[in-house]
């Protein structure tokens, strides 16, 4: 697993390209179904950058994508991405859409315990819930991972 330093400061910049991309997206992009918007908001929001391992630049988006297992070390410490896939067992499919949504939202898993940086959950919060409902919906299409 290769570590991923984050630069203290820059999350706020990242947050801000992140909104105004949800907010140009609700403007003027178009889906055809509630899954490709999911997969497009998980896209501009960088889900997957962070989620599929390797380091950036060098995801391994064919075999990996969503697994997990990147490393970031902050002032927060050091935290490891989780596996964002449908997995029932290492992943979020036994997860409720409910459960889902706040931990994007107020980052805090189903047994409660809150998520570490750089997890972007105070700048995903802003989103409404037919964003948060049609992410949920490709996060559940992504195949399972170990």
């Amino acid at each position: 697993m290769k570590k991923v330093a984050i630069i203290t400061g820059s999350s706020r910049g990242i947050g801000r390209a992140i909104a105004l991309a949800l907010a140009l997206f609700a403007v003027t992009g178009h889906a055809e179904t509630e899954v490709e918007r999911g997969r497009y908001l998980a896209t501009v929001g960088h889900c997957m950058e962070c989620h599929t391992p390797g380091a950036i630049g060098h995801h391994d988006f064919t075999g990996g994508l969503g697994k997990g297992g990147q490393k970031f070390l902050g002032p927060w410490g050091e935290s490891v991405s989780r596996n964002i896939t449908s997995h029932k067992e290492t992943g979020i499919g036994a997860w409720s859409d409910a459960e889902i949504k706040r931990a994007i939202t107020e980052g805090i898993r189903p047994d409660g315990s809150r998520l570490k940086p750089p997890m972007g959950f105070a700048w995903y919060a802003r989103m409404n819930d037919e964003d948060l409902t049609a992410i949920v919906a490709y996060l559940r299409t992504v195949s399972p991972k170990e």
